[in-house]
């Protein structure tokens, strides 16, 4: 496996990622990670990498103002982490070692969010959420790190609307103790799905909201996206 770092831009700032390319002989099946809002995306890069070990090259990244990327965090808005998911799957789709007819989405809560607002621009073969986010049309605009637009209308979300068109393969996990996202939040992504080649729903027992800081629940949660991907693409 290689590691390598990149970077890329979205407007005039600059994003960064790392890319986790299999051994062997490409083009290779591969999985974009879009990451939580607030944090660095330690789960995600993990879970890229641990992905490259079985053949599925890797692609993490951070929103402006998180980890690899430039920016400062309080000025960003909802809005404005969908441009920088665009920006990183644009990227991803540029990259030679990528099979482009094999590709995976992967979204945790805020990065469900984006990834499900993009998943019918694209040719997404397989699809992961895990205990995705939903926020109301009226609250991109605001803050990204603000919970409390959670709970304000996102059954109207049109990440939702999204799902309902998405046509690939979908694996929907649950935090079942998630101390975060409103009651429905995340299942409401699984019910929506009505025109999917495959779904599945997976709860993670026993997991609150952040998986980074339960190793045993995040070691669940990465290897159940490891078989689906596996299988899926």
């Amino acid at each position: 496996m290689t590691k390598q770092k990149v970077e890329f831009k979205v407007g005039e700032d600059k994003l960064g990622g790392t890319l986790f390319i299999p051994s062997g002989k490409g083009p290779f099946p591969g999985v974009i990670f879009f990451h939580g809002s607030g944090g660095v995306g330690e789960v995600p890069f993990e879970t890229a990498e641990l992905l490259s070990h079985h053949g599925i090259l890797g692609f993490a990244f951070n929103y402006r103002g998180a980890g690899l990327s430039g920016g400062d965090f309080e000025n960003q808005t909802i809005k404005m982490g969908i441009a920088d998911g665009k920006a990183a799957v644009d990227f991803f789709l540029s990259v030679p070692e990528l099979d482009k007819n094999r590709l995976g989405f992967a979204g945790v809560s805020f990065g469900g969010y984006v990834s499900s607002s993009l998943c019918n621009k694209y040719k997404v073969k397989s699809f992961a959420l895990n205990a995705p986010a939903a926020y109301s049309p009226k609250a991109i605009a605001n803050q990204r790190n603000a919970d409390r637009d959670l709970n304000i209308g996102f059954y109207d979300s049109n990440s939702y609307g999204e799902i309902e068109d998405y046509k690939g393969k979908l694996l929907v996990s649950i935090c079942e103790l998630d101390d975060v996202l409103p009651k429905g939040m995340a299942e409401e992504y699984f019910d929506r799905a009505i025109n999917v080649a495959k779904k599945e729903k997976y709860i993670i027992k026993g997991a609150g909201h952040r998986l980074s800081i339960d190793p045993p629940r995040k070691n669940d949660y990465q290897n159940k996206v490891i078989d689906w991907f596996s299988e899926t693409l």
